[in-house]
């Protein structure tokens, strides 16, 4: 078992237990030393009997040595002087020889006699003990049980101090019986535990009641202290009026309590706030969403109807290029009559020319014919005014195509810009728009295409009526001079050959005109099809832009949903 497993009043009593178990081992070895102190001073106060008498042997010997006495005078007058010698009452010295003979003792019988009989209470031999004594050691203690009384059976402990004197070759002793010390060491050790007990007693009680009330004041303070932690911040502290360890216990779990009610109202407190944080941001988000929808909301609804005008003006494009295209058709068939009627009057002026030799018999068939070919020109002349009237027309297209584009172009920035503000959600919508801004860009260069076309076909027309117009000028002259051609038949073949050239270079101009028309034909189908993919983009912007509009709508409900 721990100490942590023990209760505060086990701990206590173990702690009196302890005391007092600490108590009695000092106080029992200061009895042991106390007894072994006694007990020494036995030993010393047999040690300075026997000292005395062993100086008194030591003193007569020193007469024999120095031949005062002899020897047996001088230990007849040791033994008078020696068997004198009392103390603590009866108490006497003896001497005996190394051969177990009594030298000197109180009781005359064993003088002389044969002293290795006399044993102990238990039967060994005293005598024969003593002498080992003095012999390993020179001196020494012995102890052994002795009848207290001569005769008797009561027997006690009695120890015996023994010393050697070697120039008679005896050995001097005396005992004293030391059961009184043992009497008195069991008297001391019984009143200390009596002692220890009447100290101890109160102590056990009082700490048992202190620990009583420790345990239970611990135990109503740990109950409260629960029922603290599981939430009832009700509870009072009436340790905390206390002045021990206790009442600060008390006091500290008042201040939890405390701190509990603290954070128990912060916590009610911070609720609070995040509740209006909560609606603050609600109120926000909804605003934000309000001044979304009337910014990007009016944005895409302006795109939405500026992509409707687009889509109205885009097809309008097309039209125009589809009549451009029509137009140059015509212009195409016409131009093909011009060159037909050109190729005509060539091979006319070649056949007058091979019947140059036949002149004055043709002149009336020549007559006829020039002025067949003076009708020719004025109407080839007519056609080719209504040839430039149709491309100045198609000229006229090619400027509003260009127009339109413009406004495409301008549109598609517009619109660019826009969905640059529109951020994420506007990507779509700026990639559309970029788009519609390449294919305007397209129908730009495409129509400055048409102009250049256009431009050099009115130049081209413009030189084709001026051959034209020589051509009525010469046939006119043929006319005039017909009359004359007898006599003139070197100025007509002359001027046959003019006119054969001037034939041929309008032939040339007039195919050069028909190339033209072809390739104005052909700007005219691509701008058409330039039209129709802008048509196509402008629809697909208005079908992105529906979607924007929806998918902000499902944003902004969202959002507002929180």
């Amino acid at each position: 078992m721990t100490n942590s497993s023990l209760s505060i009043r086990a701990k206590l009593l173990v702690l009196v237990a302890t005391a007092s178990l600490a108590c009695m081992a000092i106080a029992g070895a200061g009895l042991y030393l106390s007894y072994n102190r006694m007990y020494q001073d036995r030993v010393d106060a047999l040690r300075f009997m026997v000292e005395a008498g062993h100086s008194m042997a030591a003193r007569f010997e020193s007469e024999v040595v120095a031949g005062h006495l002899t020897r047996d005078e001088a230990q007849a007058r040791f033994k008078e002087a020696f068997l004198a010698i009392r103390y603590s009452g009866d108490e006497y010295l003896f001497a005996h020889t190394y051969d177990n003979v009594g030298f000197a003792h109180m009781n005359k019988a064993l003088m002389g006699k044969d002293v290795s009989g006399i044993k102990d209470a238990a039967g060994v031999p005293v005598i024969p003990a003593l002498i080992g004594i003095v012999k390993s050691k020179g001196e020494g203690t012995y102890a052994y049980d002795w009848p207290r009384t001569v005769g008797g059976s009561e027997t006690a402990v009695k120890l015996a101090y023994v010393k050697g004197f070697e120039p008679w070759r005896i050995f001097i002793g005396t005992g004293i019986f030391i059961d009184d010390l043992w009497a008195a060491f069991l008297s001391q050790l019984w009143t200390l535990i009596g002692v220890i007990a009447a100290l101890a007693l109160p102590a056990v009680i009082l700490l048992t009641l202190v620990g009583h009330n420790i345990s239970s004041t611990i135990r109503s303070l740990a109950g409260r202290m629960r029922a603290m932690a599981d939430g009832d911040l009700t509870v009072a502290f009436p340790e905390a009026g206390r002045g021990d360890e206790l009442g600060d216990m008390g006091r500290a779990t008042q201040v939890f309590k405390e701190n509990a009610l603290a954070k128990q109202r912060l916590e009610a407190e911070q609720v609070e706030q995040a509740r209006c944080a909560e609606m603050e941001k609600h109120r926000t988000i909804a605003d934000l969403a309000d001044r979304f929808e009337q910014a990007v909301g009016g944005v895409i609804h302006a795109v939405a109807r500026e992509a409707a005008g687009m889509e109205s003006r885009v097809a309008e494009v097309t039209q125009a290029a589809d009549q451009a295209g029509r137009l140059a058709s015509d212009v195409a068939v016409t131009t093909e009559q011009t060159s037909s009627n050109v190729q005509t009057v060539a091979a006319a002026t070649e056949e007058l020319s091979s019947s140059i030799g036949e002149i004055s018999r043709q002149v009336g068939q020549s007559s006829d014919i020039a002025r067949e070919a003076a009708g020719i020109a004025e109407r080839a002349n007519s056609k080719v005014d209504g040839l430039a009237q149709a491309v100045q027309r198609i000229g006229t297209v090619v400027e509003l195509i260009n127009s339109i584009a413009s406004q495409t172009n301008l549109l598609a920035l517009n619109a660019t810009i826009e969905a640059a503000r529109a951020g994420d959600a506007g990507k779509g919508f700026a990639v559309v728009a970029s788009e519609v801004k390449a294919l305007a860009t397209q129908t730009a260069k495409a129509t400055d295409d048409i102009a250049l076309q256009v431009a050099d076909i009115q130049s081209i027309t413009g030189e084709t009526v001026g051959e034209l117009q020589e051509v009525v000028r010469v046939i006119g002259h043929i006319n005039e001079v017909a009359t004359s051609i007898a006599s003139a038949v070197e100025e007509q073949g002359a001027a046959t050959r003019e006119i054969s050239r001037n034939i041929q270079q309008a032939a040339q101009s007039t195919q050069t005109v028909s190339d033209s028309i072809g390739s104005v034909n052909e700007a005219a189908s691509q701008s058409g099809k330039v039209a129709y993919e802008v048509l196509t983009s402008v629809r697909q912007l208005s079908s992105h832009t529906d979607t924007l509009s929806s998918e902000v709508d499902r944003f902004l409900t969202q959002v507002r949903a929180g």
